[in-house]
This record gives C-alpha cells, sequence and structure tokens, in this order.
C-alpha cells in the first residue's frame, strides 16, 4: 500500500468505524456485516476492506472541513456503536474523542449518546442526530 492510502478520506473513515467495532474487544457479526456495507458505500474492495480492518490504527483521519461531513461521520460512528446491541464504556469514550476531533460540543455529544443508549434496540435517524447538533 501506498503512504497516501493511510490519509485517503474513505478508507481513514472505514479504519474508524472498524477502531470503534474493535473498541470493546470482540467483534460481532452484527458489527462486521455494518462495515461491509460501508466499504461499498465508500467504494472500498473487499481485499481493501481486509487491509483496513486489520491495520485500522495506521490510517489517519482528517474531518473534513464541512460541517455536513463531519456529522454523518459522527454519525455513522453512533451506529456502529449500537450495532452489538450493549454500549460499552470504552465505545463511549471512542465516541467523545471522535466527536471533540469533530469539533462538536461535549453537551451535544453526550445528549446524542444519551439518546442512542436510550433507543437501543432502534435505530436514531440521521436527521432526528443532525438536529440535536445544529
Amino acid at each position: 500500500m501506498k503512504i497516501n492510502d493511510y490519509f485517503n478520506s474513505e478508507k481513514a473513515q472505514l479504519a474508524v468505524l472498524s477502531k470503534m467495532a474493535k473498541a470493546d474487544g470482540q467483534v460481532t457479526g452484527s458489527e462486521k456485516m455494518f462495515l461491509n456495507i460501508m466499504a461499498r458505500k465508500l467504494n472500498i474492495s473487499i481485499a481493501d476492506f481486509e487491509e483496513i480492518f486489520e491495520n485500522a490504527e495506521k490510517y489517519e483521519y482528517v474531518p473534513p472541513e464541512e460541517q455536513e461531513e463531519r456529522f454523518i461521520m459522527f454519525y455513522r460512528v453512533i451506529q456502529m456503536m449500537k450495532m452489538d446491541l450493549s454500549v460499552d464504556v470504552e465505545e463511549i469514550n471512542f465516541c467523545k474523542e471522535l466527536g471533540h476531533k469533530l469539533s462538536i460540543s461535549a453537551d451535544k455529544i453526550d445528549e446524542i449518546i444519551k439518546l442512542s443508549i436510550l433507543k437501543n434496540k432502534e435505530v436514531v435517524g440521521y436527521e432526528e442526530v443532525k438536529a440535536m447538533l445544529v
């Protein structure tokens, strides 16, 4: 792999999601399925997906300047946190760190995490999260 690949936005996004999936020490089938769906959505090949998943820590995610793109990334991480139907401290901390990196206020991060936990088995819609972020 070329060094530039480690800064590729789509690959770095998938690496962030992979890190979230691994945050609690285990990756469930539903988390792996979500990662596969996101890889397809980001136009990442199966071979690249496996490499990114195995070496997620090598990728550097640079938050986008556009607010909408930052919100989408945070939303995706929140959805990944919920994929295994349990929310662990490590996952919450990961969300908080990423939210801070995405320039989202601590209050809004906490509010969204709280909503996600309350709606444990339900999908929290993007528009609902976006309304909380703006």
